[in-house]
């Protein structure tokens, strides 16, 4: 029996919820709330020493890293299938998908917190709490420290994180022209769109999808193809968007466009 520990929105638990809908797979739904720091919890890090979600559990064998979760469903429930068959291809999937551990994964991150809810809650918090907090946890300590709790990250932070954004678009851009779309390896959806997909969303929800309107708009038609699929229609439940936790503070797309506007102007064209 499959189980998944996982956020709501955690873009990484997001990642592995729309393939297990894909795959039509049944699972046990073992959901945790990030502000109850369950996840932090002895008996959980005895599952996933990260402390961080997702983590899978098969006959109660852990399998943690959202990425390799999506390979271990890949290798072990073959029914339906999002690899490509050719090996290049193949190939091309697997580098895209180091890209977007390597890259916007992080990235998104910054604007998540800054915007998203998070620096409400961490500048609601006494320095201490906010010390043992970062304490605890065994993978994410330097990010936290590397922002002011009370104020957040700088502009030049943001504007760097938004760099990678816009760099992952463009790679996105390429990808659809050179493979014909609509998906990213061409006519089949695969795991490259999936491990993409809530990162791409989770900025079009914070308001910054100006990253990409206009510049690379072929990301703007994948972006609406893969939201209307039927298993991301069932991976997005009420609560998986920032806009749908904190509709006070998140207020959807193009509700940011003067950070991207700005963004532009700082760092030059489009390009």
């Amino acid at each position: 029996m499959l189980a998944l520990y996982h956020f709501a929105q955690s873009t990484c638990s997001i990642k592995v919820r729309l393939l297990l809908a894909e795959k039509e797979l049944l699972w046990q739904d073992n959901m945790l709330v990030s502000s109850e720091h369950n996840h932090l919890a002895d008996w959980y890090l005895k599952l996933n020493p990260n402390g961080v979600v997702p983590t899978l559990l098969d006959d109660n064998s852990p399998v943690f890293e959202s990425t390799s979760i999506l390979e271990y469903l890949e290798d072990k429930y073959t029914e339906t299938s999002f690899r490509p068959f050719d090996h290049y291809m193949r190939s091309q999937m697997r580098a895209f998908l180091v890209f977007v551990d390597v890259w916007p994964t992080p990235a998104v991150r910054t604007p998540s917190f800054q915007f998203g809810g998070l620096l409400r809650k961490f500048s609601a918090m006494s320095d201490q709490e906010f010390s043992e907090l970062i304490k605890k946890r065994p993978l994410k300590a330097e990010f936290y420290q590397s922002f002011n709790k009370n104020t957040g990250f700088t502009q030049e932070q943001i504007f760097d994180s938004l760099a990678v954004i816009s760099r992952t678009a463009k790679r996105m851009e390429k990808m659809l022209d050179k493979f014909g779309g609509p998906w990213l390896l061409g006519s089949d959806y695969s795991l490259a769109d999936i491990a993409v997909l809530p990162l791409i969303d989770r900025i079009e929800d914070l308001g910054l999808d100006g990253l990409w309107i206009e510049p690379y708009p072929s990301v703007s038609k994948w972006l609406n193809n893969a939201q209307q699929r039927t298993a991301t229609n069932k991976t997005y439940f009420h609560g998986s968007r920032l806009s749908e936790q904190f509709p006070d503070l998140v207020k959807g797309p193009g509700s940011l466009s003067d950070w991207t506007d700005n963004y532009f102007k700082a760092r030059g064209n489009k390009d």
